[in-house]
């Protein structure tokens, strides 16, 4: 009988442990790319005084976001013009390593853009001045690093190279720039080009595979246009023509059953597209939802996003707006990230603060909200990951308990 319990307690003790790891956060919006965490038992409101801040760490300057898996915590940042790869231990703060490479996007807005990916042993990186890296995730050794503007010929937007990797099979897939290939496809193993797109001009958003009908198609939210591309191949399917002010077109796209949404700030709004394996057509348009370059969650039948500054729910079906915060209960403002959790939202605004709201399709309600790091221009989405929130503000980097406890 005692060796029963040993073996049950044993068991528990492996359960709750596994429960208490929560899941892991290998690349920008998370595992499913949704922007939705399923971490539990987490604050139901913040404490007075704020939440506790368990480590800090000087980092250097750009608006990637932290991404987190098996108890590390890698930041990518720019430090001294130089592209730097950082892993922290999850808890402690501790720096594990740092690996860096001599080149950066020095224009305007100096720093890096894009988040880094994890897969398998290594972690990829995507630099605002075109260099696609990739390292080993235990040791920060570089395995490859490749130049994608020089590479395809073309010259860098306007703001850098700001699209998030996305890895599928053995490939992966990067938006261009200005006069080259729209986007391209490499060979993660040993970073050789698999494909080049058509010519024209790159934007700022994460491609974005779907399926439609059994049908894979790579979505890039180009400079001024909507493509849809064969993934194996880069050869396009359809295109769909948005032009933005400034061509500045850098919110993720979200797909569901055949229908599309894309939105871009700069009073331009959103669009809904109906997409079949050879075509696409609209079937509404607004500006209820303009997303700058913040992400928008699909949770239901709930658009939740950053409005050029005011935190907004809309409705899936036809775009209306279910309700909006309004600008002086939170101040989110331009560039303010958002995360679901539960039925809540995590918002982290321009300006450092961090707000937390139950929100639902019938409303919203602000429960708490507190500064957080420092910084005019916090464009870095909040990971939450194993009970505890990490943000990234101007060069700060900060871990606080996000139990509450």
């Amino acid at each position: 009988m005692a060796r029963h319990s040993t073996v049950f307690a044993g068991s528990l003790l492996l359960l709750l442990a596994a429960m208490a790891t929560g899941e892991e956060w290998p690349c920008f919006r998370g595992p499913r790319g949704d922007g939705i965490s399923r971490e539990t038992d987490l604050v139901e409101k913040f404490p007075e005084g704020g939440l506790k801040r368990l480590w800090f760490a000087n980092v250097g300057i750009g608006y990637a976001s932290p991404v987190a898996v098996d108890g590390r915590v890698y930041l990518f940042s720019t430090i001294e013009e130089k592209d730097t790869l950082q892993a922290y231990d999850a808890e402690s703060g501790k720096v594990l390593w740092t690996a860096s490479y001599n080149s950066s996007w020095t224009g305007d807005y100096p720093g890096t853009r894009a988040s880094p990916v994890i897969e398998g042993s290594r972690i990829y990186t995507h630099g605002g001045a075109g260099d696609l890296a990739c390292w080993e995730l235990a040791n920060g050794k570089s395995v490859w690093q490749i130049n994608v503007l020089k590479l395809c010929g073309a010259k860098s937007l306007q703001w850098g190279q700001a699209s998030n990797p996305l890895i599928v099979g053995n490939l992966i897939y990067v938006q261009g720039g200005k006069g080259g290939a729209v986007a391209v496809a490499v060979n993660k193993s040993d970073g050789t080009i698999a494909w080049q797109s058509e010519k024209g001009l790159g934007g700022y958003a994460q491609p974005l595979l779907i399926d439609v009908e059994g049908t894979k198609q790579l979505i890039i939210f180009g400079g001024e246009t909507i493509y849809a591309m064969n993934p194996e191949n880069g050869k396009t399917i359809w295109r769909y023509g948005w032009k933005t002010r400034y061509d500045v077109n850098s919110a993720t796209p979200v797909y569901r059953d055949g229908r599309l949404f894309c939105t871009s700030g700069y009073d331009h709004g959103c669009v809904m597209l109906k997409v079949t394996p050879t075509a696409a057509t609209k079937e509404w348009e607004n500006k209820n939802m303009m997303s700058r370059f913040q992400g928008v969650i699909l949770e239901g039948d709930c658009l939740y996003g950053n409005a050029e500054g005011v935190l907004r729910c809309l409705d899936w079906s036809d775009g209306r707006v279910r309700w909006a915060l309004p600008d002086s209960a939170f101040k989110i403002e331009m560039g303010g990230a958002i995360v679901r959790v539960g039925d809540k939202l995590v918002i982290l605004s321009q300006s450092g603060k961090l707000g937390l709201a139950k929100a639902g399709p019938e409303g919203v309600v602000l429960i708490s909200q507190a500064p957080l790091v420092q910084g005019k221009e916090v464009w870095c989405t909040p990971l939450i990951y194993r009970g505890k929130l990490y943000a990234k503000g101007a060069s700060d980097f900060v871990c606080v308990d996000f139990t509450g406890r």
